[in-house]
């Protein structure tokens, strides 16, 4: 794991993020500009996977009165299936509260991932994410399920 040291400051950063958003989506669901606004959140947190001193993947997660909402997770396709996503969920294991997120009905690998975990089906919301229209699955863990 790594704080990303070796970037310099925060337009890196959010560059490396969008890089890494690009490559998974093909294009990136987020802005540069919108990448920004949720790093300068006071109740968001980056954790930062490196390889080969290139950010390879990223968890975004978002601290809510009582509960905490993963926002983001996304590691490179080249990446893809070497650990690194277990890797990052590992920051939330120290975290003594309930844990949500969303994840696409067709993502069984991440499901597979955040069980894992410890998450839990808790719900869906209809025709949720866009290009492509899909449901998305809301998943639960509560505070120290791990």
């Amino acid at each position: 794991m790594s704080n990303v040291s070796n970037m310099k400051d925060l337009s890196e950063k959010v560059t490396a993020v969008y890089a890494i958003l690009s490559d998974v989506y093909e294009v990136s669901p987020w802005t540069k500009k919108q990448i920004l606004a949720d790093m300068q959140q006071d109740s968001v947190d980056y954790f930062f996977v490196e390889k080969d001193k290139e950010m390879v993947g990223f968890l975004a997660i978002q601290q809510l009165v009582g509960e905490l909402e993963i926002t983001n997770i996304a590691v490179k396709k080249a990446y893809q299936g070497c650990g690194l996503g277990s890797q990052l969920l590992t920051n939330l294991d120290q975290i003594d509260f309930p844990i949500f997120l969303e994840v696409r009905a067709s993502n069984t690998s991440a499901q597979a991932l955040y069980q894992k975990f410890g998450f839990k089906v808790i719900g869906e919301r209809k025709r949720y994410y866009h290009n492509p229209i899909e449901d998305a699955i809301i998943m639960k863990r509560e505070g120290n399920e791990r």
